[in-house]
């Protein structure tokens, strides 16, 4: 059978340029399942910022990796699914994929990561309470990366300020509207006015352009004038000078959580060296990496349907998605992450 794919055909640092990186190849896929194997049909693809640190690591010629919605259509005898079950899992930029389920290690030595297992969803849950969509962003890696953040490390209660740089994405929007449940001040460092009001109107107390803070100097002073009571927790999804300039501004026993630094990834502003940590003590400040992927287990799934798809059911938490329809849109749909990106809010998601 005809299989197609984006791979990856040149290495190019800094904002991604599109055409230059990625290439759709046809080839063809030989059905030869080995017994634990499965052929998967793709439903939706997903197109996230820290795709250009994979797309960096990947082999030229690789099929470019990304989360993805999958259909079980043929199965080895001791497969882990049937045909019919629908997985979500790191299917990649294709139409079809012969795999095991199984986890995967991604380790080239500059970004490694290990990509969980598939997982099947609940058809009680997807699609009948909520779109296969949904698995992918609130309900998938973006909703574990802002609940567990959230939940688990940020200790988030009614009398913390709390700011997220990368505020309207699919993380940061998530992340703010759960603080703001549990009481809390919520700031979020954005790139547009459109995007100032868009998190104000999901509850965030306010926003900071970046695009007019665009130094330390300016982002220390907007940073001094919404939350001249100083911030207690700092969902970092950003880095650069941003960061810079909320380090100076942590309370005593302030908790940063690290989740992404897209201004290193892209090359605007690359890593010169821990200049921070002499400002970190007096404040006895924790900083603590976020790797979503440690809270990918069954009771956690569980516990983010509950708490999150709980929330939206009841209208007490919006979430965003852009989609894109066909194969050949899913360059498009990346590109849209880091070009005009007034109106991308929340999740950008593929179906093919």
């Amino acid at each position: 059978m005809q299989n197609e794919k984006w791979v990856v055909i040149e290495h190019v640092p800094g904002i991604p340029d599109i055409e230059r990186v990625y290439k759709k190849v046809t080839e063809e896929l030989e059905v030869n399942l080995k017994t634990d194997e499965m052929l998967f049909k793709t439903l939706y693809v997903t197109v996230d910022l820290y795709l250009h640190g994979i797309a960096l690591d990947t082999p030229l010629n690789d099929c470019m990796g990304a989360d993805a919605v999958m259909e079980v259509v043929a199965v080895g005898e001791n497969a882990k699914f049937k045909i019919g079950d629908v997985v979500q899992g790191f299917g990649g930029w294709q139409k079809y994929r012969i795999h095991n389920g199984q986890e995967v290690l991604w380790q080239t030595g500059t970004f490694p990561m290990i990509f969980p297992e598939y997982r099947k969803l609940d058809p009680e849950i997807f699609p009948k309470v909520f779109p296969y969509s949904m698995a992918l962003g609130v309900l998938g890696g973006p909703g574990m990366a802002a609940w567990g953040t959230i939940a688990k490390v940020l200790d988030v209660t009614a009398n913390k300020t709390l700011l997220i740089s990368g505020a309207s994405g699919a993380v940061g929007e998530v992340a703010g509207q759960l603080a703001k449940l549990q009481g809390a001040k919520v700031i979020g460092i954005v790139g547009s006015e459109e995007k100032i009001a868009h998190i104000k109107s999901l509850g965030f107390d306010a926003g900071i352009n970046y695009k007019q803070a665009n130094d330390f100097d300016k982002m220390t002073q907007a940073l001094q004038k919404v939350a001249p009571e100083g911030i207690d927790r700092y969902f970092d999804n950003i880095g650069g000078y941003m960061t810079d300039a909320v380090f100076p501004q942590l309370n005593v026993y302030g908790i940063v959580a690290i989740c992404w630094q897209l201004a290193t990834q892209l090359d605007i502003e690359p890593n010169t060296g821990l200049r921070l940590l002499s400002i970190i003590m007096f404040p006895r400040v924790t900083i603590r990496g976020i790797f979503a992927l440690e809270w990918f287990t069954e009771e956690n799934w569980t516990e983010l349907i509950n708490v999150v798809g709980g929330h939206i059911q009841t209208g007490k938490l919006k979430y965003h998605e852009v989609h894109y329809t066909g194969f050949d849109n899913i360059p498009t749909a990346y590109a849209s992450l880091y070009n005009n990106t007034t109106k991308t809010l929340g999740k950008v998601i593929v179906k093919i």
